[in-house]
């Protein structure tokens, strides 16, 4: 019988700081709060900093992250996120995701590999974009 769930994994340039199968999950996006879940439409989205909400069995876990690229296709959701902490009591995480992000070398590093991870998606859709014969991503 098939799970129902979505595989996710949460990755900083240094760990996976979560990998494992969930019911759903909410970010903040740029346009407001987005559900991702199992058999949805495939998607790419820019994550704003914050608070991402993962729903597993019952119980919801947290991670604070500095914001990233999300990539799902229905059946696994890729979050790559410069910075990330994990956990099951949101005070505590809030706590600290708000020390990391103080630290000024610790931001200006999660910037920098912010910045390198999209110039990287936008290259991949690019490449996809050309492979499929739509030049410089503008699709029909």
């Amino acid at each position: 019988m098939n799970d129902p769930r979505l595989d996710l994994i949460i990755r900083t340039p240094r760990a996976i700081i979560f990998e494992g199968r969930v019911d759903s999950l909410r970010v903040a996006s740029e346009t407001g709060q987005v559900g991702i879940r199992p058999r949805m439409e495939p998607l790419v989205l820019a994550v704003e900093p914050g608070l991402v909400l993962v729903k597993s069995s019952g119980q919801t876990t947290y991670a604070g992250t500095a914001g990233g690229l999300l990539r799902c296709d229905g059946k696994q959701a890729h979050f790559l996120t410069p910075l990330a902490v994990y956990g099951s009591e949101l005070e505590t995480v809030a706590s600290q995701l708000e020390a990391a992000l103080d630290s000024p070398s610790v931001e200006l590093e999660a910037r920098e590999t912010l910045g390198r991870l999209e110039r990287s998606i936008l290259r991949e859709l690019q490449d996809s974009d050309e492979k499929r014969g739509q030049p410089n991503g503008k699709g029909v």
